[in-house]
């Protein structure tokens, strides 16, 4: 028996080899994203250098945030995931607020919304319908994700009907930019108050509605780019893992995992100040505007370690987790960061809020009615994918 077991673990760690191989390749443009930055190189490639070397940073932090918050059950372990699920855009956030800056912020938000909504969506239809024809998903999870996708939506877009509202009546400009200035910090509140029933809702009163047989077992695949949520106990034996024993992984674990999550999140905020610092010369270099970086380039990069985690679900059928973590993300954008940023930029008096632009509005709006029907359907195949990949490269 334990010889099987040696050559069951054995089996796991060769199958993970590659993949941790993988992401640890890119840390190297770690230590060269600061040393470019130190030795004042091209603006373009200090730029590019500290954007790559934010991926394989945000995969062991979002790896040891799941670990600590594994260690003190569902409600803790959901207020860690939310404060570290998405620190990337936290952390550029941020700092584009403190930079005064806050359309870049606006973008970067948006950004991420769009690319999970709609990239990541549609890459986790296509590799799950790969081996099937049509995917079902779990009602209860649809049905309750997309109502919330609404709502979250529409308060985003109220700031943005305001101001159309005031300033078609010619009011004075500096008088509607403060009304909606209050009216966001008002609608941040209230954002963050709805996030915290939604994460009492799904982990507390509601978890078994999130969490079914194929989600439990599409937890367990979830670290394919980590090396902690594959298995929380490490080295533990199968069979008492079989024999139902403490999964929860130990102090010493805990420990390591918070060390880890504070060296990638300072290292994170490091490499993000100087990708801001360099962003105009970086646009310049390439001829790009910010505005795409900010909506297409840094979401792109922040999201790849979530792509991979869906996706490989995703190829395994375990839809229902997949569009879980998609619509979760989400949420967690709108109702956490977002209002957070919006805070943020109300304590260190810098003119941070929920006024997208027309153009943005727009399209996140009509994103979120598409997705919204997308959902409804419940079955889907992998042309359904196809569609909101299309729809992303178009807007």
């Amino acid at each position: 028996m334990e010889a099987g077991n040696r050559q069951s673990q054995q089996a796991s760690l060769a199958a993970r080899l590659p993949t941790l191989f993988s992401v640890n390749l890119f840390l190297v443009f770690v230590p060269l994203g600061l040393v470019a930055h130190a030795k004042s190189w091209p603006v373009a490639v200090v730029a590019l250098l500290n954007l790559v070397a934010i991926v394989p940073l945000s995969v062991h932090l979002s790896s040891a945030s799941d670990a600590i918050g594994n260690r003190w059950g569902s409600l803790i372990g959901g207020l860690v995931n939310a404060s570290f699920g998405n620190t990337v855009e936290l952390i550029v956030g941020i700092v584009a607020v403190l930079r005064d800056e806050p359309r870049v912020a606006q973008s970067i938000m948006l950004g991420s919304i769009l690319s999970d909504i709609l990239l990541v969506q549609g890459f986790c239809f296509i590799a799950a319908a790969r081996g099937t024809g049509v995917l079902q998903v779990n009602s209860a999870i649809a049905d309750t994700l997309s109502t919330l996708m609404i709502i979250t939506t529409v308060a985003l877009v109220l700031p943005a009907a305001l101001y159309s509202t005031f300033s078609s009546r010619k009011s004075n400009g500096a008088d509607v930019g403060r009304m909606v200035l209050s009216f966001s910090r008002a609608t941040a509140i209230v954002l963050l108050v709805v996030y915290a029933a939604y994460l009492y809702f799904q982990l507390k009163t509601h978890s078994s509605i999130f969490v079914g047989e194929d989600d439990e077992e599409a937890e367990g695949e979830e670290g394919d780019w980590g090396t902690y949520r594959d298995d929380p106990r490490g080295d533990a034996p199968e069979a008492e893992m079989q024999a139902g024993g403490d999964d929860t992984p130990s102090l010493a674990k805990v420990a390591v995992a918070g060390i880890i999550l504070l060296a990638s999140g300072a290292i994170i905020a490091k490499c993000t100040v100087n990708l801001m610092e360099h962003l105009d010369g970086m646009s310049q270099s390439l001829n790009i505007s910010k505005t795409f970086i900010a909506i297409v380039i840094i979401p792109l990069v922040s999201n790849a370690p979530e792509m991979a985690q869906v996706v490989a679900a995703s190829r395994k059928q375990k839809i229902n987790f997949a569009i879980g973590v998609i619509i979760g993300s989400i949420l967690q954008i709108a109702l956490f960061v977002l209002p957070v940023l919006v805070l943020i930029g109300w304590v260190w008096q810098r003119r941070m809020d929920l006024y997208f632009q027309p153009s943005q509005t727009y399209i996140l709006l009509l994103a979120a009615v598409l997705v919204n029907q997308v959902l409804q359907d419940k079955h889907y195949t992998f042309l359904h994918g196809v569609l909101l990949i299309s729809v992303y490269v178009k807007s």
